[in-house]
């Protein structure tokens, strides 16, 4: 019976926690954002509201279980108290409505810093009434192990998960020309296991690695918000996003190990958190700078329509166009605007040839049927002057 509710309690303490209501309220928030953003520019939703939540799903909890398989490994034990004030931070920083700072760096790491102020809530014993009593020595360390290896887990959905289902999008550039740009924003819910003390799961002389006063400990599963939003203009969005990807995930290393670091000097827990947000905001301000700098890639040309958005299930995802090529051709007419692409489409009612600049400026040909219920999904996502294909 025990066992039972022990299992019963880590599962529940997952739905109970308000970071998982906050985190769907996000990813709702930003997505219907998105929607009513791509409507305006393109007078079509690219993606279905559906897809902020599936996307991330399956990475979250892969990362999930691999993250806390390591932390069970190592008993990583936190208490209560400071699961309230990790979440109380959160919540803070998801009131802004900024999806880059719900990370492990922003919120672990104020954390951290938090905690250095403890002796001066001790003062206020009705503070400590609602929280409870913080050993910082024991949690600290703790935290700052915590903090490095999510850092390494958002450095892997940044890679593998960042640049997939892109928002489109359009602004005009201080020339009257319209350009175009991706836009990732994206939130994992990732769950993660983690130990509480006074439970009913014994304590061994090697386990947990940092001992925590000797007492037996529960499992809990917890929401944990990794965020993340990059605009991507002077590439196609993969080439961009995944070697913020490997930074991060550069940064996520040198944390491990100033955090082992702490395990033997507790005060290097600080210096992780200071590093991780300082580092975290440098390599967003770095990504954003290196981009702006750069030409951009969804510009108009004189030589055909660059590709901006492939909307899923339609004859463009069909014939494998891919965002970043350029439609040279349309049934063998050269297409450089919107009216050319459409009266070259339109030349022929049931057939549809194309010239594709492929990223290798080399010309393929791609072709197929087209059907009187398909001639809206061959459309262009446009702007008042340019087309850029779907």
């Amino acid at each position: 019976m025990e066992i039972f509710q022990t299992i019963m309690l880590a599962l529940g303490s997952f739905f109970a926690n308000p970071l998982l209501y906050v985190g769907l309220l996000a990813i709702y928030i930003t997505a219907s954002k998105r929607v009513r953003h791509e409507r305006s520019f393109f007078h079509t939703r690219v993606y279905r509201r559906m897809a902020d939540f599936f996307v991330p799903v399956w990475p979250a909890i892969l990362i999930g279980l691999c993250v806390s398989l390591v932390f069970v490994l190592v008993g990583l034990v936190i208490s209560l108290p400071v699961i309230i004030i990790m979440t109380a931070i959160t919540i803070i920083l998801a009131l802004t409505l900024q999806l880059r700072w719900l990370t492990a760096s922003y919120a672990i790491g104020l954390t951290i810093i938090a905690l250095a102020f403890l002796p001066v809530v001790e003062d206020q014993p009705f503070i400590l009434d609602y929280i409870g009593v913080i050993n910082t020595e024991l949690i600290v360390p703790t935290l700052a192990l915590l903090l490095s290896l999510l850092v390494m887990a958002e450095a892997v959905l940044i890679f593998r998960n960042g640049s997939v289902y892109t928002s489109p999008r359009l602004v005009r550039a201080s020339r009257g020309k319209w350009i175009g740009y991706h836009l990732s924003e994206r939130l994992w819910i990732v769950p993660i296991l983690l130990f509480i003390p006074e439970g009913i799961i014994p304590t061994f002389e090697f386990w947990p690695v940092i001992p925590f006063a000797g007492l037996d400990l529960q499992p809990l599963l917890l929401p944990f918000l990794i965020g993340f939003k990059q605009k991507v203009a002077s590439t196609i969005p993969k080439a961009s996003i995944q070697p913020v990807g490997k930074q991060v995930m550069y940064l996520g290393l040198i944390l491990l190990l100033l955090s082992i670091g702490s395990l033997y000097v507790s005060w290097l827990a600080f210096v992780v958190a200071g590093f991780a947000i300082v580092g975290r905001e440098f390599l967003w301000l770095q990504a954003n700078n290196r981009d702006k700098k750069a030409t951009r890639f969804f510009a108009e040309r004189a030589d055909g329509c660059t590709v901006l958005g492939v909307l899923p299930g339609s004859l463009a995802e069909k014939m494998n166009i891919k965002i970043g090529e350029t439609i040279v051709k349309v049934n063998g007419q050269k297409v450089q605007d919107e009216t050319s692409f459409y009266e070259a489409l339109q030349s022929n009612s049931a057939f549809c040839k194309l010239d594709v600049l492929d990223y290798d400026q080399e010309v393929r040909f791609e072709q197929g049927a087209l059907y009187d219920s398909e001639h809206h999904q061959a459309r262009c996502i446009t702007s008042k002057k340019r087309c850029f294909p779907i």
